[in-house]
């Protein structure tokens, strides 16, 4: 003080520690099965991870995964993420956001995303593959979660355990169905 006051201090200790704490997260591999893709298809399944978050909220905003398997870089068009609480599938899912998937396989994708989960909830975070129309016949498209699993950003660290396995079959690509024309 400038000028001594005269002070009665009834400060008492009733301020509690306060603990810093993350986002605990688990992550799994769901189980996707081995399969065909037609050429010209949208929206194929090839990966699913479930995010469990405990003990705080927590903000995912990037996920980043390599599409392996023998697809050349005129195979896919592109590659989309989907976020779905309740089930590995599209049934009731959101779209998150796609990117362009024009390359020979193993690349690895980085997408952008935005999904916040509430401690004590769970989702699926979906990767999904669009084959072109004139894709390689038999070449395949798959995500190893054993070997080179997804990986997640997010505005805040969190902590993690990593139970992603390789339960993702692979996908073959195969001739589409021939449409009939005309009228019988």
């Amino acid at each position: 003080y400038t000028t001594a006051p005269n002070v009665v201090n009834q400060q008492s200790n009733l301020a509690k520690a306060q603990k810093i704490q993350a986002a605990d997260l688990i992550y799994t591999t769901s189980t996707i099965s081995s399969g065909n893709i037609l050429q010209g298809s949208s929206n194929n399944i090839v990966y699913a991870t479930l995010m469990e978050v405990a003990t705080m909220p927590v903000t995912v905003n990037n996920i980043t995964f390599t599409l392996s398997g023998t697809h050349d870089n005129n195979d896919l068009t592109s590659a989309a993420i989907y976020f779905n609480a309740t089930a590995p599938n599209l049934t009731g899912a959101s779209f998150l956001n796609s990117i362009s998937a024009t390359f020979a396989a193993p690349h690895l994708y980085s997408v952008s995303i935005n999904r916040t989960i509430a401690a004590g909830d769970e989702g699926y975070f979906i990767i999904v593959v669009s084959i072109n129309a004139t894709a390689t016949i038999n070449n395949t498209v798959t995500i190893n979660g054993s070997t080179n699993p997804a990986t997640f950003g997010f505005t805040t660290a969190p902590n993690v355990v990593d139970n992603q396995t390789n339960n993702a079959g692979t996908k073959t690509i195969k001739a589409g169905s021939p449409k009939a024309t005309g009228t019988a």
